[in-house]
């Protein structure tokens, strides 16, 4: 997949302006523009969320949040996305004062999701696109990527951030609806750097996207819960994007 190829969708008609101006953008699924070739690696993506493991790191009780880890480095001169595997993880408790201070050893994505070509392109197009619109010159990017599903049943709230409003520690992330799934509640809150709400928006169809500029704003999501009798679930992918050490 060549470089220009990955960053097509950007070329037809994803303007910076609101990103640069706002700190945040958001892009609807359907706005995304993708090689057909790509529909093969998709139909592999959303299928391993089927395949992550409950999360151990949370607290007594909180059996709703499933995942998986990886880390890559993109070279943003090729657009080269390389799979790291590294699964260790790590936030200080002032970012994360629900998991803090714990080094999180998770389980690293499945190695055919390491290599997928869909994933590649999200990386490759969501970085470029915080680069191209903050004029940085760093070509090398340290690249963490988590796999989230958030069940909740009649009798478990699931919560898609347990932590609340927060930073996540990062200089941008990116957060990618794969599936939703008899869901009520679910809404992205965007905040200022004083945790003053400044929009709500609802990841509702299959790659709608969240870009934000972690370092300016905070963020939340709140709980989800069934419409129905009939399990619930969000499938999230939830990338962070720092300069190469």
């Amino acid at each position: 997949m060549g470089h220009l190829e990955q960053l097509a969708y950007l070329k037809l008609g994803l303007s910076s302006e609101n990103l640069l101006e706002d700190g945040y953008q958001f892009l609807p699924g359907s706005a995304w523009i993708f090689p057909s070739y790509l529909s093969k690696f998709w139909n592999q993506l959303v299928d391993s969320w089927n395949h992550l493991e409950l999360d151990t790191y949370m607290k007594e009780g909180d059996i709703y949040r499933y995942r998986k880890f990886g880390r890559f480095i993109y070279d943003d001169t090729t657009g080269h996305v390389q799979p790291i595997i590294n699964s260790i993880f790590y936030q200080s408790k002032s970012i994360n004062q629900y998991a803090g201070d714990v080094e999180r050893k998770f389980t690293h994505l499945d190695d055919n999701i390491y290599k997928n070509r869909f994933l590649h392109y999200i990386i490759a197009s969501s970085l470029h696109h915080f680069i191209e619109t903050y004029k940085l010159t760093e070509k090398k990017w340290d690249v963490t990527l988590h796999q989230f599903r958030i069940l909740a049943t009649k009798e478990l709230t699931g919560l898609p951030t347990p932590e609340g409003i927060h930073q996540d520690g990062h200089k941008f992330i990116s957060m990618h609806l794969i599936n939703r799934q008899n869901v009520v509640g679910g809404i992205s809150s965007i905040y200022n750097s004083d945790k003053e709400k400044l929009s709500e928006i609802t990841l509702k169809k299959p790659m709608d996207s969240l870009f934000v500029n972690d370092e300016a704003l905070y963020h939340s999501v709140s709980s989800i819960s069934p419409k129905s009798d009939d399990i619930s679930y969000r499938d999230i992918l939830v990338i962070d994007y720092n300069i190469a050490k």
